[in-house]
């Protein structure tokens, strides 16, 4: 109950936040910052041959300066950093448009929601894949089908933009795009005597258990949760990929190879630091906050774990952040590991979606396209090193990180690469599978009461 409470009081919090934002910022209210220039017209009018009258008009004509807001997360102070950068370099572009740099925190997507209702929504905002479908089947976003060239969205990978079309219409344009890879400390592989990552999801538990025998420290962290991070384990060991749109698609928790994996991947906490701590034994499995982390790039860089599955995203806050643990020396990458059908992972993209009630459609557009197109791949993705680039002909560039390059390199090796997304109600239903779960690697209950429990949180979201 108290964390229910404590929720309601951050997302009122946060929420509070955009509403302030919006009503200095303008978001769908058109503000304008006055340029007055004066033209001066003489007219002179002969009355008479000796009286002369002259009439002077003055015209005042207004310049209006476009203002847009733009909101999104963070991965970090250098992420902000390289976002103002590439702000100032647009409006020296373009000089009557001005943007307002926001971020959010936590639970974006549901204030960004909220912010529609109080009529305060940014003009330009993130949408992560999950929840595309429902910011535009509630009509929140701006079909940038409509704005753009053909040309410009052909440069683009098919496979990311296809979460974010309906009808025909194209949505928003994705930023970047990431996947899952398994990040391993080496150091700790050499005292724990493992010469190579693990090959298969078993060999990544039991590698877990060896690291923390012989080295004391964690073998594994994970979070708490995290369909997403789970569904690599169920389609690589042969389950279909999952897809929630009606009540009868609850079914695929029926699955033999769903209920025997999901109960594998609860177990991993629920044995591996639950009952583990019960039984006065050092645990193999954590999530960062036992190791005192923030989140799993933390735990990793600080060498509290050995192992951790995560995205593009936490290399360039390894280099920022642990400079003196070194990728290559210290610490390496592999892809995920395999199951019975081989090996499968996960894809996240993120596209700048447009408010569809923007009073500056034009001007949002072009934003949205500066920012994705050439020069902000170039100087926000590649350069920067952040994630990879959504937009095709980057692969090779000379500026592309080598952490990247790396996994790239492994996309042949996997049999299946899944876009973030289940269905219309996605956003959503992660949220709520991910605390079912959590609760059963807590151990509050079983990995068959949360299987059960995942199945009927289906059946009652599409039951209406």
């Amino acid at each position: 109950m108290m964390k229910k409470i404590y929720s309601l009081i951050l997302v009122s919090i946060v929420l509070l936040g955009v509403v302030a934002a919006g009503c200095i910022g303008g978001g769908t209210t058109s503000t304008s910052s006055p340029t007055v220039t004066t033209k001066t017209q003489t007219e002179t009018k002969i009355q008479t041959t000796t009286e002369v009258q002259t009439k002077t008009q003055t015209q005042t004509q207004i310049e209006k300066k476009a203002f847009i807001r733009f909101a999104g997360w963070s991965a970090g102070e250098t992420e902000m950093k390289n976002y103002q950068n590439i702000i100032s370099e647009f409006e020296k572009k373009y000089p009557n448009i001005e943007v307002k740099y926001e971020v959010i925190t936590k639970m974006f997507h549901e204030n960004i929601l909220a912010s529609f209702g109080a009529g305060v929504a940014p003009d330009v905002f993130y949408v992560d894949s999950s929840w595309a479908p429902i910011f535009i089947d509630k009509g929140a976003l701006y079909p940038v089908s409509d704005l753009a060239d053909k040309s410009f969205i052909d440069k683009f990978y098919p496979f990311l933009l296809k979460p974010f079309e309906k009808n025909g219409k194209l949505y928003g344009i994705p930023k970047d795009w990431s996947m899952l890879v398994l990040f391993y400390n080496k150091k700790l592989f050499e005292q724990a005597g493992i010469t190579k990552p693990p090959q298969t999801w078993d060999e990544l538990e039991q590698d877990a258990k060896i690291i923390t025998e012989k080295t004391g420290v964690p073998g594994l962290a994970i979070y708490l949760g995290g369909f997403n991070r789970y569904v690599p384990v169920a389609v690589s060991n042969g389950a279909t990929r999952p897809w929630f749109e009606k009540a009868s698609d609850a079914s695929w928790f029926d699955s033999p190879v769903v209920k025997e994996t999901l109960t594998w991947y609860i177990n991993l906490y629920r044995i591996g630091h639950v009952e583990m701590q019960n039984e006065g034994k050092k645990p193999y499995v954590v999530q960062p906050s036992d190791v005192g982390a923030g989140w799993l790039g933390d735990a990793f860089g600080q060498q509290k774990v050995a192992m951790v599955i995560s995205g593009n995203w936490m290399i360039p806050f390894l280099a920022d952040q642990f400079p003196n643990f070194k990728y290559g020396t210290d610490w390496d990458m592999a892809p995920l590991p395999a199951g019975k059908d081989g090996r499968v992972t996960m894809a996240y993209t993120v596209i700048l979606g447009i408010n569809a009630k923007t009073k500056h459609p034009q001007e949002a557009w072009n934003f949205v396209k500066f920012v994705t197109g050439p020069q902000g791949q170039e100087d926000l993705v590649v350069k920067a090193g952040q994630t990879l680039p959504s937009m095709k002909g980057f692969e090779n560039d000379p500026n592309m990180w080598p952490q990247h390059k790396k996994t790239l390199s492994f996309i042949p090796q996997y049999k299946d690469l899944i876009v973030f997304i289940w269905g219309p109600k996605s956003g959503e239903l992660e949220n709520k599978f991910s605390d079912t779960m959590a609760s059963a690697m807590r151990g509050e209950i079983t990995p068959e009461k949360a299987i059960e429990v995942m199945k009927q949180l289906v059946q009652e979201e599409f039951s209406s």
